[in-house]
């Protein structure tokens, strides 16, 4: 699996993934050290990620809950997004983070 997030005027690295992604791999392999530096710098981002199992964990869903309360100034807005028509396997590897 690749990981990757963009924004209007920036991008990330992307992340390659070699094993299974669990939700707890999401949250200590991408979340934690990618999304959160990323995201601290676009004040009023929207995170945006599809329903895959690894995004829709109890474990992701606290660290984003808890991530979006322990920022100063202007919160990301946390938006899930549903993959439509033959679109699943290329959102199930991408998230999007609009400015």
């Amino acid at each position: 699996m690749v990981w990757g997030g963009i924004a209007y005027d920036s991008q990330s690295t992307l992340i390659v993934m070699r094993r299974t992604l669990t939700g707890q791999r999401y949250v200590d392999d991408i979340l934690r050290p990618h999304v959160g530096p990323f995201l601290n710098g676009l004040p009023g981002a929207i995170f945006q990620q599809d329903n895959a199992r690894p995004h829709t964990a109890e474990v992701a869903q606290d660290f984003l809950r808890h991530f979006q309360t322990s920022m100063a100034g202007p919160l990301p807005r946390f938006v899930p997004c549903r993959a439509r028509g033959g679109s699943a396997k290329t959102a199930d590897a991408i998230v999007s983070l609009c400015t």
